[in-house]
């Protein structure tokens, strides 16, 4: 175990989030930075059992910040992706009325699609 008695930042939690911010800080000229994890290695909760899928932002509030940073988000990490050379499946998603009660929302969500990723 390290022991450290002076950093300039200090990062709880050594997954997907605490690592971003730790490279941020390091492009922006930030260098005594510690990042404390619990774990015996980096990424072993959340970000290491990510399902790896790009949420579509479909279930949230049309226009809602939930739904338009998850849009934003969904195409950033699509263009990372490519930039890095990564592999990149882009399968869509089909959802499908349980009733024709439901076909008024499914066309709604097909409109508010659209006009969130044109």
């Amino acid at each position: 175990m390290v022991v450290h008695d002076k950093c300039e930042v200090l990062i709880i939690g050594g997954g997907i989030t605490g690592l971003t911010i730790a490279r941020e800080l390091l492009m922006r000229g930030v260098e005594n930075i510690l990042i404390v994890e619990k774990e015996g290695y980096l990424g072993a909760h959340a970000s290491g059992r990510n399902s790896g899928v790009l949420h579509a932002g479909i279930f949230y509030t049309p226009d809602s910040f939930r739904a338009r940073f998850c849009v934003e988000g969904n195409r950033l990490m699509k263009d990372f992706c490519r930039m890095k050379g990564l592999k990149l499946n882009e399968t869509g998603k089909v959802i499908v009325a349980k009733d024709s009660n439901e076909l008024d929302g499914l066309y709604d969500l097909n409109k508010h699609s659209s006009d969130m990723i044109d």
